[in-house]
């Protein structure tokens, strides 16, 4: 069984085999296939009377396929970790422990992922091994994108002022369904998923506290440069970040088999939803379908606890 540990729960041997390991992943050229994969999907699966727009709804963004889609690719990435390193599991960031001083996280540690982009420089990391200067981490340029230049780029709090807090995350914890009808990223469907993805803002319920996008998007909104195009996980971050939402979905599966039992899967669509996004669908480009995702225990996998989740310049993909 493989356990997921929080950063914090890192000791620093096991922070510097993590990073060998993305290096050496990165040098095989394994690494980018996950981008790839991740801005390939975002072509629209949708009806045929809905917008081809990728910013309306995805094979993997905008519907109830996000959380599946996002824990195959997890399960992907760290058994491509684990050829390299026997053993290595995926750490997850909560970003919710680091809400009140954001650059302050340790996951910004230079012997980490390093810290924010610097504008002199195109918003170039400039410290750890992710920096562009040392030439460990070639990001391409994305002119169309408004990221001009190569190199791995964030700008801290530049498109959003804060990272979501326990209380937001609590929000979408206590959503009752996991999605409801039509499936989509407008602010009134009301469910777990659209919650959680960060689309349910306040023009759609006005007791969400924070102007502007939620959870999931707010965080990639905050950290910015890579992590705003649909090429996003060229950040390393993107990886420690997803992970964290999909230990939230298993958090929120495990709470749903307590008390309601009797209507698991507590997934839907079952069927007749939008194409990619129902139970039984193949999740592309991998074999495994969305029934397949249920349980992580099944998978081999779980999550070690960080703090308790009780229950009661161009437009972003994941911009309101």
């Amino acid at each position: 069984m493989n356990v997921r540990k929080e950063i914090r729960a890192l000791s620093a041997s096991e922070q510097l085999v993590f990073i060998q390991t993305l290096l050496a992943m990165k040098k095989s050229g394994t690494y980018d296939k996950y981008v790839h994969w991740h801005h390939e999907v975002m072509i629209p699966t949708v009806y045929p009377n809905e917008p081809q727009d990728p910013n309306y709804r995805n094979g993997a963004h905008r519907g109830p396929a996000f959380l599946p889609w996002h824990r195959e690719m997890l399960m992907q990435f760290e058994a491509d970790l684990q050829a390299i390193t026997p053993g290595i599991t995926l750490p997850y960031w909560n970003w919710t422990l680091d809400a009140a001083a954001p650059e302050s996280s340790p996951v910004w540690g230079q012997g980490f992922l390093g810290g924010d982009g610097d504008p002199a420089d195109q918003f170039r990391v400039q410290d750890g091994v992710f920096a562009h200067k040392y030439g460990n981490w070639p990001v391409s340029s994305y002119p169309g994108e408004g990221l001009p230049g190569p190199g791995l780029k964030r700008q801290f709090g530049q498109e959003t002022s804060s990272l979501p807090t326990e209380s937001d995350l609590q929000m979408a914890m206590n959503e009752a369904l996991y999605d409801e009808p039509n499936y989509n990223s407008a602010p009134f469907t009301r469910g777990f998923r659209n919650r959680l993805e960060g689309w349910i803002t306040q023009r759609g319920d006005p007791n969400v506290k924070t102007p502007g996008s939620q959870l999931h998007n707010r965080v990639h909104l905050w950290v910015g440069g890579n992590m705003l195009p649909m090429t996003s996980p060229d950040d390393p971050v993107f990886f420690l970040h997803h992970c964290f939402v999909d230990k939230i979905w298993a958090d929120w599966q495990a709470q749903k088999m307590l008390d309601e039992p009797d209507l698991a899967p507590h997934y839907c669509p079952m069927q007749d939803g939008p194409p990619s996004h129902n139970f039984n669908d193949v999740l592309k480009p991998w074999a495994r379908r969305i029934s397949d995702m249920m349980d992580i225990a099944a998978l081999g996998y779980s999550y070690a606890p960080s703090q308790p989740l009780t229950k009661s310049s161009f437009k972003s993909p994941f911009a309101a």
